[in-house]
Formats: structure tokens, C-alpha cells, sequence
């Protein structure tokens, strides 16, 4: 490479770390749009902790999946958003997956109305385990399996939930004003459906539904000066993004809480990390 050629270069990668730069100065400028406290329970260490190949620590966001998503994200949202559902007759289902994703913004509740309806559904299920269990179609043994891994779920399952959907991020805060709760992110919103039966009586029909595909920020980097502690913890008791997997011996445990600040151009940051057992979370029967 000649030396006018690696000045080019050098210059480039110059003006690419200033625009980042100063995109982290504003996005982090002023007063922040959101500012909450999160568990590893919200915000576990991403697949490529202590990979060889990866040398930076970062948390995923961990949005909770529970299906009870899609019935707020219904054809009037995808309205909202630009889509147009009644286009699409009984028969063209491709059509529906042809159909690009949104760019828009998503609200994601923390530990609010959503997780207590998803906990409450999860604990009317582990009641039922001795309705079954006295009616013979269930084995007491396996009952209590099941009751012992659901319980264990509800002490690591995210709390996050999305909650609404629109184009303009300004207008869903003042709808979901607290800062502490509700977090605005962008994502890639899309159309899709299901087969859903209204009754016995009736046969099943297509639901049209929105889902969000994709949250554009779902890593968070963690500062090199707070990476310490994190390195420290053990791989066995990790809440893993997404589902985790039940292990009698040495069941996964939420070891951390971190400070969590959503900036002017709805980007999250790690502001603090403290680790601890007592952060770990009891889910009463």
C-alpha cells in the first residue's frame, strides 16, 4: 500500500470513529428517555460470552416471548404502521410473508400488568397439576416435575414484555409516561398469522396478527471497567437468552442487576452493574 493510499485509510477510519462518537454523545446528551434498574433475568450475557474468538462482554436484551403478545398486536396496529391486512384474501397466505417488514418503535413494559397476567397464567397451570393428578390423567410424579421446573421458569423468565407498537416515538411516551417501566426501542415489525377457533362449534379461521421480528438494539456493551465481576461468574448457574434449561443440581440463578439509561435516540447503555445473591428472585407456590 502507498503512502497516499494509507493516508486515505487512516483518514477514513478517522471520520467513521467521530461519526460514532459523536452519535454516542448525542444519543447520551441531556436527559435520558428512560432510566431503570434490570436483572440478569432481563439482561443475561450474550451467546458469545467467553468465546474464544470474541473478547468484549455484552448483555442481550431479553424480551419475554409469551404468545399472549399477539392479541394487542392486531390488524388495527398493522394499520397504524402502514400495512394493509384486508388486501389479503382467506386463500393468500404467501402473500402475507412476502410482505417486507416496518421500521418502527416498540414499548416494552418491565415488570408491570404483562408479567403479572403471564405469572398468574403460569401458576393457575401448576394448580391444575393436582386436578389432573386426581383425575388419573397424570402421574404424581411427573406432576411434580412439572410443577418443579415451572416454578423454576418463573424465577428466571424475563419481565420484559412488549406492549405496544407505533411510528412515533415521541407520541407513545406520552401515552406510557413512566420512565422507569417502559422502554421505547426501534424494531422491524411484521405481518404474519395463525389458525385460531373462536369456540367448539366453530372451525378454525385465519387471524392476521403483528409481530416484532427484530429490536434493532438488543445488545448492550458493558464498559471494560465494569466487566470484572461479571467474569468471576460461574458458567453453570447462567440465565441463558431466552428459554433455560432446568438443572436439579445446579439450577440457573440471577447473580447481577444492572443500570439500564435509553438516550435521546432510544439507545440503551449500561450506566452500573452490582452483583449479588441477593438479586436472586423467590417465586412463592
Amino acid at each position: 500500500m502507498n503512502r497516499r493510499a494509507l493516508y486515505i485509510a487512516l483518514g477514513l477510519l478517522i471520520a467513521v470513529n467521530a461519526v460514532v462518537l459523536l452519535g454516542v454523545a448525542r444519543n447520551r446528551g441531556g436527559e435520558a428517555d428512560a432510566l431503570l434498574t434490570l436483572t440478569e433475568r432481563e439482561l443475561p450475557l450474550s451467546w458469545s460470552f467467553r468465546h474464544k474468538e470474541n473478547s468484549g462482554v455484552s448483555f442481550h436484551l431479553n424480551v419475554n416471548s409469551d404468545s399472549e403478545v399477539r392479541q394487542w398486536f392486531d390488524e388495527g396496529k398493522l394499520a397504524e404502521l402502514g400495512f394493509d391486512p384486508g388486501q389479503y384474501g382467506d386463500s393468500d397466505h404467501r402473500g402475507i410473508y412476502r410482505v417486507l417488514p416496518r421500521k418502527a418503535y416498540v414499548v416494552i413494559e418491565y415488570d408491570g400488568d404483562a408479567w403479572q397476567r403471564y405469572r398468574h397464567r403460569q401458576l393457575q397451570e401448576i394448580e391444575d397439576l393436582a386436578v389432573k393428578v386426581g383425575q388419573g390423567t397424570l402421574e404424581a410424579e411427573e406432576a411434580k416435575q412439572q410443577k418443579e421446573e415451572s416454578l423454576f421458569q418463573l424465577t428466571v423468565a424475563s419481565r420484559l414484555f412488549s406492549v405496544d407498537v407505533g411510528p412515533d416515538a415521541e407520541a407513545l411516551r406520552l401515552r406510557y409516561a413512566d420512565r422507569g417501566r417502559y422502554i421505547i426501542l426501534p424494531a422491524l415489525l411484521r405481518m404474519d398469522f395463525d389458525w385460531r377457533q373462536e369456540s367448539e362449534k366453530e372451525e378454525k379461521k385465519r387471524h392476521i396478527y403483528g409481530r416484532v421480528q427484530e429490536i434493532l438494539v438488543d445488545e448492550l456493551h458493558v464498559p471494560r471497567k465494569l466487566q470484572g465481576g461479571l467474569e468471576m461468574l460461574p458458567e453453570i448457574s447462567r440465565i441463558q437468552p431466552g428459554y433455560t434449561w432446568f438443572n436439579r443440581e445446579n439450577p440457573a440463578r440471577v447473580r447481577y442487576q444492572v443500570r439500564v439509561a435509553v438516550g435521546r435516540r432510544y439507545e440503551p447503555w449500561v450506566k452500573g452493574i452490582e452483583i449479588g445473591d441477593e438479586y436472586n428472585s423467590v417465586v412463592e407456590p
